[in-house]
């Protein structure tokens, strides 16, 4: 003689929430990310071997190591004595013209403060070759 018995009852899970609950929880986050806005630099510089110079009016080469060593007409120029250094050999020419020099394995951020020092001397006519891999 049974005196409880327990009906069976088929349980189903309405996974309908849930997805709903993710869907929305995906969105928000998706709202509230903050996309960086990276500021890049396009540059593809020229083989050394590809440069026409005029024989009139020749420009300042700036050579760039791998390491970092700046060196101007073979002689080693500190980072601190660029300015300096670049004003005098450029007060004798009409046009300021600048090579800046470096292999492919220069770090960017170097080039970049050289640049940056050069921009700020007033010299807009700056060209960057790279070195040809021996």
């Amino acid at each position: 003689m049974q005196l409880f018995t327990k009906e069976k009852k088929n349980i189903e899970i309405n996974v309908a929430p849930l997805i709903d609950v993710v869907f929305l929880l995906l969105i928000f986050f998706m709202l509230a990310s903050e996309f960086t806005d990276f500021k890049t630099i396009d540059m593809i510089s020229p083989n050394q071997s590809e440069i026409d110079q005029p024989e009139s009016n020749l420009p300042l080469i700036i050579n760039l190591s791998e390491k970092g060593d700046i060196t101007i007409d073979s002689k080693e120029v500190s980072f601190n004595k660029l300015t300096q250094t670049v004003k005098d050999k450029l007060s004798n020419k009409k046009e300021t013209k600048i090579i800046i020099s470096t292999p492919h394995e220069t770090k960017v951020n170097i080039l970049i403060k050289i640049v940056d020092t050069i921009r700020g001397l007033g010299i807009e006519n700056i060209a960057l070759i790279t070195k040809e891999k021996k």
